[in-house]
């Protein structure tokens, strides 16, 4: 890699340019309270100080920014690991990946029911980069990809782009919970974000974006409209940050709650970087957030800049007439640990298998939960009339048995991972089985009071076959019962002895 410290390479592709949304250098506010932050109404113009606070585009004394061309700061073919070692000086790099996505979705909500090619394919493919080469020296406990993506461009969601520069997640962990908060009314999100970096195992957090282009880019026709800067955060002091909030509603979050995130003053000394000409096999990938538990947590003027502040820019050297770009980012929250021993960081992660084809286990488990039909071919052709409500019930226990097996079946649940790759259909099929257990206790209410049936089964009483179709899942239901409260017994009186 090249000495860029005291050689840095030029390149014909450097540029100099007017970046949009630097806050002049004499600007002077105290950012260490969230409510100081600088406001941004709906238009994103300034509410909280003056619009002469921020260098214009017209602006005479507007100050001129030399963006390098990062290509040859980064080692020459590109490899996985020149990229994964430029990633750990600066903050980011340029990473050659061929993605099996086809369909780029936008839908949080579909994703987080069905599933799509980002919880399917491309969180696999991004938990491999940041495994086994962003992150190999580090036991990784947890990387949270999103099941939807971030589209810009034409007949995207988000037709506009970032043209400003900011950092979208602050310098605390507060910071960044703040900013959870502002698109989840619930508030759950930043809860199990503290209750996860709380816990013993974890020493920090990082949240890590994957910018891509995905209009078909290739060597012979590369991105040339609108690419991204990114600024290295060595090169950014502190005093430099500008705390600031976007109203949420108008970024796609919640009426009256604020984004926390920051914008930058200007610096001569900030070194800013692109990578021209990419194209669909190129991912940028750049830290947007970094916390670790030795931080000093009670001055928010006291931690560093690991963030990458970065912007979309309108490069000259453009053709005229290009297409406008199409883009789609993925932002993914990564939780570690300690570092691993020597030979631990040579281990290399291994993917999970597709959900299709499945193996015989999860066949012969199919077929156990649909043996729940056999309940409702016992009860067609026969009487039961001593127990009056026997076909709801075993209508009920079946229909509820039969749809949590497929959930189980088609989302591979039993795999490792896939409850938290397939969060919804894991929340599905938990409500199913608990409604499949209160099925059960009222089975045994119908059941064990008459039970004599069995032995003695009548058409003016109740025939065999409903009877049963009731008794079998009763006794397991009842068995699962008794098993569960006596583990309970068993933790209680071991952890009274501790």
């Amino acid at each position: 890699m090249a000495d860029e410290e005291n050689h840095p390479p030029s390149s014909p592709l450097d540029l100099e340019v007017n970046l949009s949304g630097l806050f002049r250098p004499e600007f002077s506010v105290d950012n260490r309270q969230e409510a100081e932050k600088i406001a941004y109404s709906s238009d994103f113009s300034l509410i909280s100080c003056s619009e002469e606070a921020v260098y214009g585009d017209e602006d005479k004394d507007a100050p001129i920014t030399k963006i390098l061309d990062a290509r040859p700061h980064q080692d020459s073919p590109l490899t996985e690991d020149d990229a994964a070692s430029f990633f750990h000086k600066k903050g980011f790099c340029l990473f050659p990946q061929n993605t099996k996505v086809k369909r780029w979705n936008e839908d949080y909500l579909k994703g987080m029911m069905f599933g799509s090619d980002i919880t399917k394919v491309y969180s696999p493919e991004l938990e491999s980069i940041i495994r086994n080469y962003l992150l190999p020296e580090y036991h990784v406990i947890s990387v949270d990809c999103p099941p939807a993506v971030l589209r810009r461009g034409p007949s995207s969601r988000n037709n506009f782009y970032g043209t400003g520069v900011h950092q979208d997640y602050g310098l605390s962990l507060e910071d960044y919970k703040n900013n959870l908060k502002a698109y989840d009314f619930s508030g759950q999100a930043a809860k199990e974000v503290q209750k996860k970096f709380d816990s013993d195992e974890v020493c920090g957090v990082m949240v890590i974006n994957f910018w891509r282009p995905i209009g078909g880019y290739t060597k012979e026709n590369p991105l040339r409209s609108k690419p991204l800067a990114v600024c290295d955060p060595a090169f950014v002091k502190n005093g430099d940050t500008v705390h600031t909030a976007l109203d949420a509603k108008s970024v796609g979050g919640l009426k009256g709650k604020q984004t926390d995130q920051m914008a930058l003053k200007y610096s001569p000394q900030q070194q800013w970087y692109y990578y021209p000409n990419m194209t669909d096999d190129e991912v940028l990938v750049f830290k947007q957030f970094e916390v670790w538990k030795d931080d000093s947590m009670d001055k928010r003027e006291a931690l560093p800049v690991r963030g990458v502040f970065h912007t979309a820019f309108v490069d000259p050297n453009t053709p005229e007439g290009s297409p406008p770009r199409q883009s789609t980012e993925c932002r993914v929250q990564v939780f570690i640990g300690k570092r691993k021993e020597e030979d631990a960081a040579e281990e290399k992660w291994t993917p999970p298998a597709p959900l299709w084809p499945k193996d015989g286990s999860e066949w012969g488990m199919l077929a156990l939960d649909m043996g729940s039909i056999g309940m409702i071919f016992a009860v067609v052709w026969s009487e039961c009339p001593a127990i009056p409500s026997y076909l709801a019930f075993v209508y009920s226990f079946a229909i509820v048995g039969m749809l949590e097996g497929l959930i189980k079946f088609q989302y591979s649940l039993g795999r490792e991972g896939n409850t938290k790759r397939y969060p919804c259909a894991q929340s599905i099929s938990s409500i199913l089985g608990m409604t499949e257990v209160a099925l059960g206790i009222w089975g045994m209410t119908l059941v064990f009071p008459n039970v004599a049936y069995l032995g003695n089964p009548s058409p003016e009483t109740c025939e065999f076959g409903p009877m049963l179709a009731m008794f079998i899942p009763s006794v397991i239901i009842a068995i699962v019962a008794v098993v569960v409260f006596g583990y309970g017994v068993h933790a209680c009186v071991k952890g009274a002895k501790e």
